[in-house]
């Protein structure tokens, strides 16, 4: 029988999986990865890596806006840790991009939702592109 860690983290899945069996929406989340350098264009290559998951879409509490850090029009997306795919997704990190409902989020900072070493869902603090 699984442990209360596995059934935590099955459970954020079908809870963050798209409607109708969950309450979530399909997303994708863009890894940048900055490469060698190179002398052909006089900078560093860039890498977008793209990974399909699904997640939820909450706005802030107006008392949690302070006008430095959340901005108003901020967003937290509850990111799913598995892929549609159903393979681990890659934690969401600073300046990775979220296209999320039609809309496009810079992310500006991730908790892990993670539970006794177990990462059952990622939150992450974005902002409109």
């Amino acid at each position: 029988m699984a442990d209360i860690h596995d059934r935590g983290r099955a459970l954020a899945i079908r809870m963050l999986s798209p409607r109708p069996q969950g309450k979530g929406a399909s997303l994708v989340l863009r890894k940048k990865t900055v490469g060698e350098y190179n002398p052909e264009t006089g900078g560093q290559d860039v890498v977008w890596t793209e990974y399909t998951g699904s997640g939820l879409r909450t706005v802030y509490d107006l008392k949690d806006i302070d006008g430095s850090y959340v901005l108003e029009g901020d967003v937290e997306i509850l990111v799913s840790p598995v892929q549609a795919s159903s393979q681990d997704i890659p934690q969401p990190s600073t300046n990775d991009i979220i296209v999320f409902d039609g809309s496009t989020y810079n992310v500006v900072g991730v908790r892990p939702g993670n539970y006794a070493g177990v990462d059952c869902f990622y939150k992450a603090h974005c902002r409109g592109i």
